[in-house]
Formats: structure tokens, sequence, C-alpha cells
């Protein structure tokens, strides 16, 4: 139950948003510390949940929200961004959600008669206790106190700023061991599919309405084996690949000096395209939509005559060939850097060598060496969007199933030598061919919407009332 708690590097994430300590200067720093607890108690004592027959207090929450709290705070700081009051509101209200499942769990393992073996009850409590140390002792070193009396009460009370207390954080383990008790008896009073044809008709439907319009979800998903599919897009094939990495600053060669000549092709085209609007305004018969469209077209971007942008034009196209020149230049260099292996491969593939141990011998690309990749290879069409565009142009290039590219492809990630496996049959796949994969993905959704439909009932018929209003993050 590791997972129920999130780990802190350092609970005073949550401290200034609360409390400000106790008081350094009193006579007395005990008897300080003992009215510090007690009107901590006081402040986390609103009603921030009600239901029929009990309530839930901010106390009941506090480490929650502190493990949530920390867990966002960390995760925005990674981004560079910092958390503004809707996602605190955000996390109050789930934390509090929570706490009211909790209760409705509870009563669902007494009703029932369950109840967590006692090996399970002593794993419970050491897991909080270890939680509880491992907070301990990420606070104790940064409190300061005239004795180790105090310096030990002035760090569980830090502690329980943050709702860090023993039986808090028991009560956490003991909550998350009660839903997984819970949830596996409601998941076992479902135990078959009753119509496998029904959910087959259902996920086809499913996947043609996602895949038609999301060929890159289709993509992926034909790279996992734990999705299953049920239809097949238009025009896609499968292939496969042996990928050579070259040196990086060999292949960045590459990157760098196409992105140069792209750029000057997109600048070219610009132009052209800037001229040919201004022609058209100029030729189109007044009055017409294509004059309309043209005139509008033109007056968007700032007036140049026709002789200014034709000279643009002409400087740009002298850049263009020293631009292509050298992207020629980077790839044949890159090639050559690699041509030994590459002639070697390409002997073996002439002498009939198996394609997929030439992948297992030479290849780079881990997807080639696990599945379900290895065996279905990747799944592209001319119209792929997850791919390298130069390995999809590859991949599509080959005439017919069994072809290899003779010129091998640079890529991204390298240089590809693609074999073209199978052609993809458009449309519904046979049930026959996912029956069993099909039968067990539609069991789990059965099982996990069994249990949520009846936590939700069970949570209803509590009538919870909430308000956040009572949760309190400073001191009045």
């Amino acid at each position: 139950m590791r997972n129920t708690l999130v780990r802190l590097t350092g609970l005073l994430i949550v401290l200034t948003l609360v409390m400000t300590g106790c008081n350094l200067i009193a006579i007395d720093p005990m008897m300080q510390l003992d009215e510090d607890f007690a009107a901590l108690k006081k402040q986390y004592s609103g009603t921030v949940a009600s239901y029929d027959g009990g309530q839930i207090t901010q106390e009941d929450v506090m480490a929650s929200f502190t493990g949530q709290y920390s867990y966002m705070s960390q995760l925005y700081s990674m981004y560079g961004m910092s958390m503004n009051a809707s996602t605190v509101s955000d996390i109050q209200k789930a934390v509090v959600e929570d706490a009211v499942k909790n209760v409705a769990v509870a009563k669902q393992i007494e009703s029932r008669g369950l109840k967590l073996s006692d090996e399970k009850l002593a794993e419970v409590q050491s897991e909080a206790d270890e939680h509880y140390q491992e907070a301990y002792d990420s606070v104790y070193p940064n409190t300061k106190g005239d004795t180790e009396a105090e310096r030990a009460r002035r760090t569980e009370y830090q502690l329980a700023v943050n709702g860090y207390t023993k039986e808090a954080l028991y009560n956490m383990e003991l909550a998350a061991a009660n839903s997984e008790l819970v949830e596996q008896a409601v998941r076992d009073e479902i135990t078959e599919v009753e119509d496998i044809q029904a959910a087959y008709d259902a996920k086809v439907a499913e996947d043609e309405e996602e895949y038609a319009s999301a060929l890159g979800s289709f993509e992926s998903a034909m790279t996992s084996d734990d999705e299953v599919v049920a239809w097949m897009p238009e025009g896609y094939r499968t292939v496969k690949h042996i990928l050579i990495k070259p040196e990086s600053d060999v292949l960045t060669a590459v990157t760098d000096a196409r992105l140069a000549y792209r750029n000057a092709q997109d600048n070219l085209d610009k132009l052209k395209h800037e001229l040919d609007t201004l022609n058209n305004a100029d030729t189109a018969a007044e009055g017409t939509e294509e004059a309309e469209e043209a005139e509008a077209e033109a007056t968007e971007a700032p007036t140049r005559t026709a002789e200014q942008i034709q000279a643009d034009i002409d400087a740009a196209e002298k850049e263009i060939e020293p631009l292509k020149a050298a992207m020629e230049k980077a790839e044949a260099d890159c090639l050559a850097s690699v041509q030994d292996k590459l002639d070697e491969i390409y002997a073996k593939i002439d002498a009939g060598e198996d394609f997929a141990s030439l992948i297992e011998a030479y290849g780079e690309d881990p997807g080639m060496k696990n599945e379900p990749t290895k065996t279905r290879g990747y799944y592209v069409s001319a119209n792929s969007s997850n791919w390298d565009s130069m390995f999809t142009d590859g991949a599509m290039s080959l005439a017919k199933v069994g072809d290899v590219t003779r010129t091998p492809v640079i890529g991204s990630s390298g240089i590809h030598i693609i074999r073209y496996e199978s052609d993809v049959t458009p449309g519904a796949v046979p049930l026959d061919e996912i029956r069993d994969k099909l039968y067990e993905e539609t069991l789990e959704k059965l099982k996990t919407d069994h249990y949520n439909s009846e936590l939700e009932s069970w949570i209803s018929a509590l009538n919870p009332k909430y308000d956040l209003s009572a949760f309190k993050l400073t001191q009045e």
C-alpha cells in the first residue's frame, strides 16, 4: 500500500499556508506548545462534510490534503508553474469527497461481514508507522528547541499542522486496505461476459468512431499489447525496420541542414504565393468572387510591387541551391559514416537471410525487439501522424509485400532499412481474431463499471453535504 501516501521531501511546503507555529519567546515553551496544539485542533475542527449519522472535519482530511498538495506543487514546479487558489480548492474538494467515500466503504465492510486479516492489519500499522517516522525524520533536523523534549514536541506540532499524526496516517492506510477488500468483493460478483457478440459490436463501433479521425491513436494502440483494436482504418500496411544510429553529431548535421533547406523552401513558396496573389488581384475580372478573394488576401500583407517580390524570389532561389547541396552532403556523410555496416546488412538481405534475425543482430530500435511490435511491426499509412515523415515516406514507397528499401532512409532517430511486411485489411477485425483478449477486456470493464456504480449508490445513500468554506488554511 505504499502508493497510498505521497512521500514528502519536506513537509514545510504546506506550513506557509497555515499557522505561523509556536511562540518562540514564551516563558514555558512546552506550555506554549500545548496551547498551539489546542489552537490547531480548534482550527481544524470545522465540519467540511456531513452525512446521515456523522460528519467529517478538516482534521480528518488534512494528512490527505498535505500529500496531494505536495504532489501537485512539485508537479507544477517541474513545469515552472505555481498553483492558484482554484487548484488548491480542487484538492480540498477531492480529499473531502474521498473521505466520504471511505465512510461508505467502511459501512460496506460492516454490512458484508468482511474483515481484514491480522496479517493485513499488521501491515497497515507497519506502513503507517514507517510513513510517520520518515516524515518525522524529515522535519526534526530543521526544528529548534532548548531541550530534546522541546525539539521532539515542536516536530510533532509541525507534523500535526500538516495533518500528520500517527492516528491519521493509520486511518489513511486502513481506508486504503478497506477499499481494496470491498472492491475485490464487489468485482467478484461479476464472473462472466454474457454476450460477447454485443460487446464486439459495441467495440467495433467505438473504434471506428475514434480511429476514423484519430490515426495517431490507432497507431499508438497497435504498439501496445494492452489495447484491443476491433476496427482498422483504410490505407495501412505493417513494416519492420533495422535502425542504425550514426554518431549524434553526424545525424544532427543532417537534421540541421534539412531544416535550413526546408525553411528556405517555405520562404520561397510564400513569396511565390504572394506574387501570384498580387497578379490574380490585377487580372481577375472586377466584381468576381476570385477577384474579391485575391484582393482581400492581398490587403492582409503590406503593399509591395511585383518587381519587389520578384527580386526577393530571385534572391531566395539563389539561396536554395547551396542549402540543397549542403543537405545532400550531410546525408551522404551520414550514410558514409556507417557504410560498412550497411553493406554488410544488405549483403545478408540479398543472400536471403531472415530479416527478423538481422533486426535482432543489427537493429537499435527497442520497439523491434519487444512485443507486440516485434511480431506486428509498425502500422503505417500515407497519412500517419506518429512517425517521422522520412520513415513514413520510406515505408510507403515500397511497392509490394517483402520489398526492402534499397536506399537507406535517414530519419530523425537514425538510418532505417525498412521492409514491407503485410497489408492491413480495413474495417472490422473478425471476432475470432480478438475474442479472448476482448473477453478479458470486457469482463474487466464490467467489473469496474459494477464497482463504480455500487460505490456511487453507497455514497448517495449517505446523503452527503459538503462545506469547503469550513476548510481553513490560514489562522483567523
